[in-house]
């Protein structure tokens, strides 16, 4: 069984697209949707053909990895899908990624390629953070010129024609497995909203398995980077989140050696 989990937090009308598309596009797979509420002044509707494979939590605001870790603990699958409120999956993604998991018992992380609405493809793979890639990301400069550092933070040379090992992916699609994270300790409830996939990603490089990036799993992505500015709230989460990886593991470590 697949378990997707999902913390909805003002986005129960996402919420609601999410819980369709894995009605529609489940396939023959065994599945259960756990949704952790957020929102208390906000009801989650889910489709009545999400019915059967579905569950809604209420839970105070505790930020995203503690929401995601407490559907974790109430998991049944084996495979646990992390997935934010704005994903859709589409007709072979949970076929793919659990072949994929079942076949490679090293991959710890398993991460989809992620489509805009549009149809392109979207960036959601990185090499770890560098101080330089840290100051640059916070220039407006970022957005009309990228020099060659920034370029292969992005993995811009990466060839995404089949499966291949990343530092890391946004974390508002990815595959691990229940086994992994005992307790559904996913993620370090440490950080309140951002860097916690970073982190993820990191532990499980360093526990010896692999993080990989596995285009033939397909999602679709409405992204909103919210972060990107520094004087609004989610840039102030995400700076937070910055000195609190920093901290916890003395500077900005380069991928461990398995």
């Amino acid at each position: 069984m697949i378990s997707v989990l999902c913390v909805n937090y003002r986005s129960s009308a996402d919420v609601f697209g999410l819980a369709a598309s894995l009605a529609e596009h489940r396939g023959g797979e065994a599945i259960e949707l756990i949704v952790v509420n957020h929102s208390p002044r906000e009801r989650v509707a889910l489709p009545d053909s999400a019915i059967g494979f579905s569950r809604v939590i209420e839970q105070s605001n505790v930020g995203y990895a503690a929401g995601i870790n407490r559907a974790a603990s109430l998991a049944r699958g084996e495979w646990l899908f992390l997935a934010n409120p704005d994903v859709r999956i589409t007709r072979e993604t949970l076929r793919v990624a659990r072949r994929a998991l079942e076949e490679n018992a090293d991959i710890g992380v398993l991460l989809p390629l992620l489509r805009h609405p549009d149809g392109s493809v979207q960036a959601s793979v990185r090499r770890f953070y560098t101080w330089p890639v840290a100051l640059y990301a916070r220039l407006p400069l970022r957005r009309i010129w990228r020099p060659a550092f920034f370029r292969r933070y992005l993995c811009e040379d990466l060839d995404r024609s089949g499966p291949a090992d990343v530092d890391w992916g946004l974390g508002g699609a990815m595959f691990v497995r229940r086994d992994d994270h005992p307790g559904g300790r996913v993620l370090d409830e440490r950080f309140f909203l951002y860097f916690e996939d970073v982190d993820l990603c990191w532990r499980t490089w360093q526990r010896g398995r692999r993080v990989v990036y596995w285009p033939q799993a397909e999602c679709v992505h409405a992204h909103r980077r919210r972060s990107a500015a520094v004087f609004n709230r989610h840039g102030w989460h995400h700076f937070r989140s910055f000195l609190r990886f920093v901290s916890k593991h003395g500077g900005l470590p380069g991928r461990p050696a398995r």
